[in-house]
């Protein structure tokens, strides 16, 4: 392998006057527009950062004065390159294609699409990023900004390709989740339709950049030693997660006893200000250390819902008046939605009733306002881990949960309206609804849509079980089952942005027994 060495003056020599394009002989920068193909300066997608670029390479043989010192890019050097043709081939039947980006998740993981309109899950093999979802960790965001920017470069410019890590074609394994396939992503970010050796490994860059570790590799042994060089060289070069600075866009300080209400206000500003075009409004909680109090409404999709009854404040923060829980004089129901991760999570904090206590980061990211990062120990052992305060039974008092109990026109009207007293707390949809059509994702998930002029919809994860009039427990799965069937709903209301950037409303029910088949008399 061919390695340019370079004379290293200074460190300002090394961060600004080693910034040219090409070949595999520039040293880290930190531009922040997506790099071309020939571009080969670490940092050149993720944003800018300084502090993990502000050292000398370490070396035996490197002064802090004159020091000699080099910069291999792996990532263009032809060491790792896509070793099998995906012309006419699919992924689920092949194990590689062609694709278009359907979504970013963090540094490792995204999702895309092939030809048939099926959704991949590719999280990306050898490498293991610092977390930016269910939980943050240094330099999480700036890897899973490098990995956003660099793929949405690509799709938009360029070409993109997945393929499992096989040296064969074949149909690809899924992961422990079931769902998710260990993948090695292959982009071009100027060229369309671009050649086999036109493609540059995206796990292997994210590597090259500081902002991952290399983790099982042995699969693709032909990868392994390069995937290794470029972690040591990110190493020496101290670059982001290897800087040992801390990350400037980690959330310090302590956390902050936030009310409920105060984060719907922030959201409903927020809802508002991009209504109007504001596109630079800043929510005033984004990347803050927040502590939350509230009673579980729900749990669906990874996310848990907490709402409670929250007073107005006079300006010396007593309740103007506490003599009982009247909505719309003295205070108003408030929720937050929280993102758990994909792990598993403890039934003390998703049992519906449990009022409990958490301490996370409220995060305006692309998923939405939500709580994230935070500790759901089934035995608390910090004091930022959640916990449960009042356990469902015994919550009875001011924090009983709240039901809306509306008709369908009712709830309706709170869509036409925009009116969201009622968001992401429990409502129960008492008028029976026929399903006029019926949608299931790959992973599963369903969900219902009613008659007109009704345009709120249910979503839910769960097997559905219905219990007909004579006691036969049968799973609905299909659209058969569902369709001109009518329902009554319980579940967490909540507003839903698709990527278009549609929104609706949807019911979201817990378990089986919140979703009420109403047989035909």
């Amino acid at each position: 392998m061919k390695k340019n060495r370079i004379l290293i003056l200074s460190t300002a020599t090394l961060l600004l006057g080693l910034a040219s394009c090409g070949g595999n002989s520039s040293a880290p920068s930190s531009q922040q527009e997506p790099a071309s193909n020939s571009q080969v300066t670490p940092a050149s997608v993720a944003p800018a950062s300084d502090a993990s670029t502000s050292e000398t390479p370490s070396s035996e043989d490197i002064s802090t004065e004159t020091s000699l010192a080099e910069w291999v890019d792996y990532v263009h050097d032809g060491s790792v390159k896509l070793g099998l043709d995906f012309t006419g081939r699919t992924f689920f039947e092949d194990g590689l294609e062609q694709v278009t980006l359907y979504n970013t998740i963090d540094g490792d993981t995204a999702h895309f699409k092939g030809a048939d309109g099926k959704v991949i899950k590719a999280r990306f093999y050898g490498i293991d990023t610092p977390e930016s979802t269910g939980k943050i960790q240094p330099y999480g965001y700036d890897a899973s900004d490098f990995t956003s920017n660099l793929l949405k470069e690509a799709d938009k410019n360029g070409t993109i390709v997945v393929s499992t890590a096989q040296n064969d074609y074949g149909k690809p394994k899924a992961d422990s989740t079931g769902s998710r396939y260990v993948s090695l992503v292959w982009v071009n970010t100027e060229k369309k339709n671009a050649s086999l050796d036109e493609l540059y490994c995206v796990n292997l860059w994210v590597v090259q950049e500081g902002l991952s570790w290399v983790k099982a590799v042995s699969d693709m042994p032909q990868y392994q030693e390069t995937f290794y060089a470029a972690e040591r060289q990110a190493k020496n070069y101290k670059l982001k997660l290897h800087s040992n600075e801390d990350d400037p866009r980690m959330p310090t300080g302590d956390y902050e006893n936030v009310s409920l209400l105060d984060l719907k206000k922030a959201l409903l500003d927020e809802i508002e200000a991009h209504k109007q075009g504001q596109e630079g409004y800043v929510n005033p909680f984004d990347n803050k250390k927040v502590l939350v109090q509230g009673t579980v409404n729900g749990y669906a999709n990874n996310t848990l819902y907490l709402a409670d009854w929250c007073y107005y404040l006079d300006e010396s923060g007593s309740p103007i008046d506490d003599s009982g829980m009247e909505p719309g004089v003295n205070g108003e129901y408030a929720s937050i939605n929280i993102f758990t991760g994909a792990g598993s999570i403890d039934t003390m904090f998703t049992t519906v009733g449990n009022y409990i206590q958490v301490c996370g980061v409220a995060l305006d990211s692309k998923f939405g306002f939500q709580i994230t990062g935070a500790s759901f120990m089934p035995a608390p052992r910090a004091p930022e881990d959640a916990r449960v305060i009042i356990p469902a039974e015994e919550n009875t008092g001011d924090h009983a949960i709240h039901i809306f109990e509306m008709t369908a026109d009712e709830l309706q009207n709170e869509v036409d309206t925009e009116n969201f007293v009622m968001l992401n707390c429990r409502v129960s949809m008492t008028t029976p609804l026929t399903c006029t059509r019926f949608y299931k994702s790959d992973d599963g998930d369903i969900t219902l849509t009613f008659e007109r002029p009704y345009t709120f919809r249910v979503y839910f994860t769960f097997k559905y079980k219905p219990f007909y009039p004579e006691q036969k427990n049968i799973t609905w799965t299909q659209e058969e089952h569902f369709l001109n069937k009518k329902f009554t709903v319980t579940g967490v209301y909540a507003r839903y942005e698709a990527k278009s950037g549609a929104v609706s409303m949807q019911i979201y029910p817990d378990t089986t027994t919140d979703l009420v088949y109403v047989a035909e008399d």
